[in-house]
C-alpha cells in the first residue's frame, strides 16, 4: 500500500491535482522521450541550457559536426524542445520551454542520487 501511495504522489500534478494519463497521452510522452533518447540531442540541450546559440556556436560547444548538429536540432525543434529565431543569415536556438530545463535537472539529480546510493552500498 505504501508503494502505491508513493507512485500516486509521483504522478500527481502537484498540490493534490492528479494528472489524467490516457493512452494517447502516454503515447505522446513516449514519442517525446524517444526524441530525447539520443545523447547528441542531450548534449545540444545541455549547451542551450547555458544560453541561446547559433549552429556554429553549438558545434564549438559540443564538438559535434555541422550535419549532426543540424539534424538533431531539427528533431528537437519538431518536438518543441527548442525554438529558433532568425538573425539575418543566422538562426539562434534556445530552450523553448522551461520545463525542458527542469526535466534535465530532474534526471541528472536522479542519476547523481542513484550513484551516491550505489557507492554507499559498496562502501
Amino acid at each position: 500500500m505504501a508503494l502505491r501511495n508513493q507512485a500516486q504522489k509521483r504522478v500527481s500534478g502537484g498540490k493534490g491535482t492528479k494528472v489524467n494519463l490516457t493512452d494517447a497521452h502516454l503515447e505522446e510522452v513516449a514519442r517525446l522521450f524517444g526524441m530525447l533518447a539520443e545523447s547528441s540531442r542531450l548534449k545540444l540541450l545541455r549547451a542551450l541550457l547555458e544560453r541561446p546559440m547559433t549552429v556554429s556556436e553549438l558545434i564549438e560547444a559540443t564538438g559535434m559536426r555541422q550535419g549532426n548538429v543540424s539534424k538533431h536540432l531539427g528533431t528537437l525543434l519538431l518536438g518543441g524542445f527548442v525554438a529558433r529565431e532568425r538573425e539575418g543569415n543566422f538562426a539562434r536556438y534556445a530552450i523553448a520551454d522551461p520545463t525542458v530545463a527542469s526535466l534535465c535537472v530532474l534526471m541528472c539529480s536522479r542519476i547523481e542520487s542513484q550513484a551516491r546510493h550505489r557507492v554507499k552500498q559498496f562502501a
